[in-house]
């Protein structure tokens, strides 16, 4: 019951999951302010979850990591949840940008009042769940950008 109702209070998403895009909608918004702890711990508890299922952890690489604050950013910015960008853009897009050569890639997003309860709510969403533990996925660049009262927006790119 629990697990419910963190998944009901967490908006998320996955790559995979259509093309919804929602307007966000911000009690007390303030300038964007990247977390660099929470992505610290993010990154810990996707290791942690890996290793659980006795999975090799993710390697954090740079150029994820910009990708994922890119789109954080741009959410934050032009107001809306989603894996492809009002002007249309994508993972791929993202992953071009930044000169990541992948084969395989999948993008998890939340929007949460911490990094535990995104977490959490990511873990028990099943297409979530798959891209976390997905054996194939070697690399990870994560995003933690508060945006408002409780309201931190969370991204993670995965790829191989």
């Amino acid at each position: 019951m629990k697990a419910t109702a963190l998944a009901l209070v967490a908006i998320v998403a996955c790559i995979g999951a259509g093309p919804a895009s929602y307007t966000l909608h911000i009690n007390q918004p303030h300038a964007p302010v990247v977390q660099f702890a929470e992505q610290t711990a993010l990154v810990g508890d996707l290791n942690a979850s890996r290793a659980a299922a006795g999975l090799r952890p993710l390697i954090v690489d740079d150029r994820l990591m910009r990708a994922a604050m890119v789109h954080a950013r741009d959410m934050a910015a032009k107001q809306y949840f989603a894996h492809e960008g009002p002007d249309g853009s994508t993972l791929a897009n993202r992953l071009h940008d930044v000169a990541f050569d992948w084969t395989i890639a999948a993008e998890n997003i939340a929007l949460n009042s911490d990094e535990q309860h995104a977490h959490t709510a990511l873990l028990h969403s099943p297409e979530h769940r798959e891209n976390i533990l997905d054996p194939r996925l070697r690399y990870v660049g994560v995003a933690a950008l508060s945006i408002g009262a409780s309201s931190t927006l969370y991204v993670e790119d995965f790829a191989r």
